[in-house]
C-alpha cells in the first residue's frame, strides 16, 4: 500500500479513518468510545490520574526522590489548532541547544500540523530555525516568548507551541533535559548572562555528571 500525506486525505477518507479507530478503541477496550464531550474530558483527566500510580511513574519519583504524597495536577485547556492550512503548524523546541549547549534556537516544527504529528514520524519535521522563512512573525514572537521564558525560569525550557492561522499559542514548558557537556555550557554561559550566580551553577553540574563529561 502506498504511503499517503495525512495532509491530503480527503473528508471521506477522515471519515473512513474515524470509523476504524472507533471500531479498534471497542475492540481493545471492550466498550464504545464516548461521544458525549464530558465524557470524554472526564476520561482524559482520570488517565492522568491514573498513570500516577503506574510501575515506570513510581520508579521515575524513586529515581528523583519525588514524594507520591505529592499528588499530581490536570490542566484543562482549550484547543488550537495547528492543521487548519499553511499559516498554521506546530513544534517542539529548546530555548537552547540541549545536545552541545549552544546558545540557539533548537527545535523542529511541522507546517499544517498537530503537535502530536512532530513526533509520529509520518512527516519529516523542519529545525525549526527554518521557520523565520515560512512565518516571520510568528518566529519573531516564538524567539521573544524564548527570551522571556528563560529570564523567568532562569533555566534552559523544553516547550510545545502550536501556530494557528498565524498566531502563537504556547503549549507548555518545562526544564529541559540535557548532556552532560551542554550542562556546563549552559551553566556557565548563565553566571556570564548574569541569569544565575554561581553557587546555582555549581548545584546544576553534580557529581556524577561530570564523571559522564570526563
Amino acid at each position: 500500500q502506498q504511503d499517503i500525506d495525512d495532509t491530503k486525505l480527503t473528508v471521506d477518507d477522515l471519515k473512513e479513518l474515524v470509523a476504524r479507530f472507533k471500531a479498534l478503541v471497542k475492540q481493545r477496550a471492550g466498550r464504545a468510545f464516548p461521544s458525549a464531550p464530558w465524557d470524554q474530558l472526564m476520561g482524559a483527566v482520570g488517565a492522568v490520574f491514573g498513570s500516577w500510580m503506574n510501575d515506570r511513574a513510581i520508579v521515575y519519583r524513586r529515581k528523583y526522590n519525588i514524594p507520591s504524597e505529592w499528588g499530581t495536577a490536570v490542566n484543562v485547556q482549550a484547543m488550537v489548532y495547528g492543521n487548519t492550512g499553511d499559516e498554521s503548524g506546530s513544534g517542539v523546541a529548546f530555548t537552547r541547544n540541549p545536545a552541545n549547549g549552544a546558545k540557539e534556537f533548537y527545535g523542529e516544527f511541522l507546517i499544517n500540523a498537530q503537535g502530536e504529528d512532530v513526533v509520529a514520524g509520518v512527516r519529516t519535521p523542519e529545525p525549526v530555525a527554518d521557520l523565520r522563512k515560512h512565518m516571520p512573525a510568528a518566529y519573531k514572537e516564538l524567539d521573544r516568548i524564548r527570551q522571556v521564558l528563560e529570564r523567568h525560569f532562569k533555566d534552559v525550557q523544553d516547550f510545545e507551541f502550536t501556530i494557528e492561522d498565524g498566531v502563537v499559542y504556547m503549549l507548555q514548558t518545562r526544564n529541559g533535559k540535557r548532556t552532560a557537556m551542554a550542562a556546563l555550557k549552559f551553566s556557565m554561559d548563565m553566571v556570564k548572562e548574569r541569569l544565575i550566580d554561581w553557587k546555582t551553577a555549581v548545584m546544576r553540574n553534580p557529581a556524577d555528571q561530570l564523571d559522564q563529561l570526563l
